[in-house]
């Protein structure tokens, strides 16, 4: 995956940077084309299926050379998305370069013949409020950019042209397996990618599933018989051809326009009708099959899994049946082996899902249970009960009920589907072309067009002991090989005749039942016809209680965002109340997973926290939200764990606590930023301690402080009047007590002030580096907010392109703006495989110097191009309900009760000038006046180098007194 971001906020961008990994692993390989059309062939195949309430709209063309498309015009689109996939990814990598899918989607960024300049493409994004990147799947590649609505044809020339003539600069071709050899080193030892990596490695050798995917310094090579170049070059000539490209573009230009643009840019991308990929090799024989594989991972983690291959059924797609049969399975209603194993106290949770084409001619079919370490010794009766349930779905068959009720699910979330942005959603279009017809390239995944119990049955009798791997995962599982090319240990044994007798002895026990109807669908789905006002209103006001509420200009659907905040000033609270609270929401989360599934089922979420008192959340469906709110709070207000229950969720967090040092160094460094800046914190070894004190009185004793003593602040988003939302506040006041003579504040924080100047140093037991160099402003307000953000937006893709591109020095790298409360400021941040702390310190210091000729040399247009995007980012319309709440709910969780903190920072933005980004810059990094807060993560590689420092800085020796200090 290629990342190159010029705009999105940091926190974002590590929200997903996980989930777009894995999206670029679990996209998984499939024939290509449309699905057979069916009976009904009087419909036009080019007509779109779409959401009711949608209101854009769509044109589903093929262009001569091929390509098919499809074009959205949305006339609130704020900017514009785009979007080609092509039908060859790292499946199909020479056994001579493996890698080379990936490791070409790098390199086809540096330039075209139109545009020959590497930077240009990245820069010209950067200018108008663009983004772009990439990611290499089994199968496919994807490439897709977004950017302002007036720049979208200058923006298809050049994506465009990146099909037609690539330069492929042979001197870039090191620094680009360099990049994927940082990817893959930034992977390496994550338990994620070793399982997906292992389990292909075990699959057939003879299949391409089996070999290594990403690319590395090792494999992306010249050979005696392979040059790596050329190899490239005759890929590119193989698979990169119109007739296996799909493409979307979408933007608030008329269709007419747009088609007439992607024409133009589409139409003379060479279509040398090469014949798509097919794999006529089985995933597995019956040498790979019916076997246990043992991994002991990285971090502490404990589940067995039930993982089955199946055949390709995609062309299923319309009736549903892994659905309808992973819905059986995932259900905790009472008497189902999810509610069995919880009651038993064995698991965490339960998942089962299927992905059809997950090996291209093949599929995978997995049943997964996270345990408990109390659930380790009873992993053969887990395994046992769950063959028997399949044996009695077979026998029984799954009933036209379960059907409907999943139907039901699929209907609702239709007629009612959530938008996605441009970029996100010219994505998806592009990659689901590759496999679906244009009149179900949205509506496939909701589909259900009929009962068919043969489809459902097909499924089920795959479901059996012949297809079945058994996946044992625990730091206690015994291994006798080591992965090549991660840092993974397993062991493979056959199932034995003796192990399917122990698993059947095991669970002879247990009767389990099918799970009975689901009560939380909403009845009621009409709409609130009471006035929607501007701006959030407060209705109810009485000392100790405030509700506001306000109903969706934008999104006419029976959903609500709802908050219930029960307020408590958590300032003066010990290390031993707060670990305590955490138990206690720990235990009683997880005592409420069967409930929070079947909510979920219905299209209903909710989620009881603690952060300065309880805080309910309420999401979905507003029809049952009454309803689910007083069926948490009563069983929270009776709540009472066992002390077996309060030892396990110790257990648990003591897990977390010790699994977040293991994660990427990249995603540990933004975590302990805010340790140094939010208030209060503790060290890790603090927290550990303080889990293994806690018992069953103290968790008691927080769960009766948390119902005492409380202010109630409630804001109601969505499809609610008046009276139903004060109803839903009745229901509450029923359980918490409430204290009028509480005054509400926000966390405290560390404040920014000139003087503050501190760094914190850990060594990792991992092998990359990571520092984070936060530079904040000490003075508050929107004026210094939208300077942080618009200058970010200058720097990122320099400071990407110098230390990425040109240095190599790691693959995650970025600048970007942080904001902490009313603070702002630029966060420098990297991962490295190459040099140690101060190197990198020493280069951003680098960048920094240089960056001023550059900041002092901007032109009127660039700034006034960027100033400009960041506008367009600030008032683009949200594409959600819940993207339009978080807007309001900022402000109210803020108390700014005129809701008008973008009409502010907009104001902010009109008015700025370039003077006023210099004299930022000058101020803030120059002449020193930010707070600098430093984050150093030391890898194994470099344990022997110094740590980085810098004049006046103070090394946090301690969270936990450095926290006790700033108090």
């Amino acid at each position: 995956m290629l990342v190159r971001k010029s705009k999105q906020s940091l926190l974002k961008h590590l929200r997903s940077f996980t989930l777009l990994a894995s999206a670029a692993v679990v996209l998984s390989a499939c024939q290509p084309g449309p699905v057979a059309q069916g009976p009904e062939t009087n419909i036009d195949p080019y007509v779109i299926n779409t959401s009711p309430n949608d209101q854009r709209e769509y044109r589903a063309i093929t262009l001569e050379n091929g390509v098919r498309m499809v074009l959205v015009h949305d006339p609130e689109a704020e900017k514009s998305g785009a979007a080609l996939a092509v039908y060859a990814g790292s499946m199909q990598n020479p056994d001579s370069q493996l890698g080379l899918a990936h490791y070409l989607e790098h390199m086809l960024f540096l330039g075209t013949e139109k545009y020959p300049d590497p930077d240009e493409y990245g820069e010209f994004m950067a200018q108008n409020g663009g983004m772009h990147n990439a990611y290499t799947a089994d199968d496919h590649t994807n490439y897709m950019l977004e950017v302002n609505n007036d720049a979208l044809p200058e923006a298809l020339d050049r994506f465009a042209d990146f099909f037609k003539a690539p330069m492929f600069y042979p001197e870039y071709a090191e620094k680009e397996v360099n990049a994927v050899d940082s990817e893959w080193s930034m992977r390496r030892a994550s338990d994620g990618y070793i399982l997906f990596a292992l389990n292909n490695i075990l699959m057939n050798p003879e299949h391409p599933i089996a070999r290594f995917r990403i690319g590395n310094n090792e494999t992306l090579s010249d050979k005696e018989d392979s040059k790596l170049h050329d190899e490239m070059l005759a890929f590119y000539e193989r698979y990169y051809s119109a007739n296996l490209m799909t493409a979307s573009v979408v933007s608030n230009r008329p269709l007419d326009e747009l088609e007439a643009l992607a024409r133009e840019a589409f139409a003379d991308i060479p279509n040398r009708n090469v014949e798509a990929p097919v794999i006529d090799v089985p995933v597995a024989t019956a040498e790979q099959l019916e076997q246990k594989i043992y991994y002991r991972p990285q971090m502490e983690m404990r589940s067995v899994g039930l993982d089955f291959t199946i055949e390709n059924n995609l062309e299923d797609y319309r009736y549903q049946p892994n659905r309808i049969v992973a819905h059986l399975l995932n259900s905790e209603m009472p008497g189902t082996p999810a509610a069995l194993f919880r009651e038993l106290g064995w698991m965490e949770s339960m998942g089962a899902g299927a992905s059809p084409n997950a090996y291209g001619n093949a599929g995978r079919f997995q049943i997964q249970v996270s345990l408990t370490e109390a659930g380790m010794a009873h992993r053969d009766t887990i395994i046992g009960v769950v063959l028997n349930y399949l044996e009695q779905l077979r026998a029984e068959g799954i009933s036209e009920a379960y059907y409907e009720e999943v139907a039901t699910v699929l209907n609702n979330e239709f007629t009612f589907l959530r938008r996605t942005g441009a970029f996100n959603y010219a994505t998806s279009l592009a990659a689901n072309l590759l496999y679906y017809p244009y009149s179900d390239v949205i509506d496939h995944n909701y589909r259900l067009d009929g009962y068919s119990p043969e489809r459902i049955n097909r499924v089920l009798n795959q479901l059996t002991t012949d297809n079945l791997r058994v996946w044992y995962v625990s730091p206690q599982e015994e291994t006798d090989q080591e992965m090549y090319f991660f840092d993974g240990r397993y062991r493979v044994e056959d199932i034995t005749a003796e192990d399917y007798a122990n698993w059947q002895q095991a669970a002879a026990q247990f009767t389990v039942n099918l799970p009975s109807v689901n009560t939380l669908f909403p009845e009621d789905l009409t709409m609130s016809s009471e006035e929607v006002t501007e701006k959030p209103v407060e209705i109810h006001a009485e000392p100790g209680v405030s509700v506001y509420l306000k109903r969706s200009h934008r999104f006419a659907e029976p959903r609500a965002e709802v908050l219930v905040q029960m307020y408590q000033p958590w300032t003066d609270k010990s290390l031993r109340e707060q670990v305590a609270v955490q138990v206690l929401m720990d235990t009683f989360n997880l005592s409420q997973q069967a409930l929070a599934r079947e909510a979920s089922i219905a299209g209903t979420g909710f989620r009881l926290s603690a952060s300065n008192g309880l805080q309910l959340t309420l999401t979905g469906f507003n029809d049952q939200q009454g309803q689910l709110a007083s069926r948490v709070l009563a069983s929270f207000a009776e709540f009472s764990p066992s002390e077996n229950a309060v030892n396990q969720s110790a257990d648990r967090l003591r897990r977390s606590v010790q699994n977040q040092r293991l994660q990427f160094p990249m995603q540990q460094m933004f975590p302990a930023f805010n340790q140094i800046m939010r208030l209060p914190s503790a060290d890790y070894q603090d927290q550990i301690a303080m889990l293994q004190e806690i018992g069953l009185d103290d968790v008691l004793a927080a769960r009766d402080s948390l119902l005492a003593g409380n202010i109630m602040r409630v804001f109601v988003f969505g499809n609610y009047n008046n009276a139903d939302a004060m109803a839903l506040v009745e229901d509450v006041k029923q359980y918490v007590t409430v204290d009028p003579s509480i005054t509400y504040a926000r966390s405290p924080i560390v404040k920014p002030t000139t003087d503050l100047k501190v760094t914190w140093q850990d060594d990792l037991t991992l092998e990359d580096t990571a520092v984070l160099d936060v530079w904040l402003s000490p003075q508050e307000g929107y004026g210094e907010r939208v300077r942080a953000w618009v200058l970010s937006e200058m720097m990122h893709n320099r400071f990407f392109t110098e230390l990425r591109t040109e240095d190599q020095l790691g693959y995650a790298v970025g600048a970007n703006r942080m904001n902490i409360e009313d603070y702002s400021g630029i966060g420098f941040y990297i991962q490295s495989p190459v040099r140690g702390t101060s190197g990198l310190l020493a280069r951003f210091d680098e960048f920094r110097a240089g960056y001023a000729e550059r900041i002092a040399n901007l032109s009127d247009e660039q700034f006034e191009q960027v100033r400009a995007s960041v506008l367009t980012d600030l008032l683009q319309p949200p594409q959600t309900l819940g993207q339009e709440a978080g807007r309001f709910r900022g402000d109210w969780s803020n108390e700014r009760y005129d809701f008008d903190s973008t009409e502010q920072m907009a104001a902010e933005l009109r008015a700025l000038t370039k003077a006023d980004i210099q004299n930022f810059y000058q101020r803030l990094i120059m002449d020193g006046e930010a707070a600098r807060i430093l984050v150093q993560l030391r890898g194994t590689r470099f344990a022997e180098e110094d740590f980085a420092t810098f004049d006046g800085v103070q090394v946090i020796e301690s969270m936990t007194e450095w926290s006790a200090s700033q108090q």
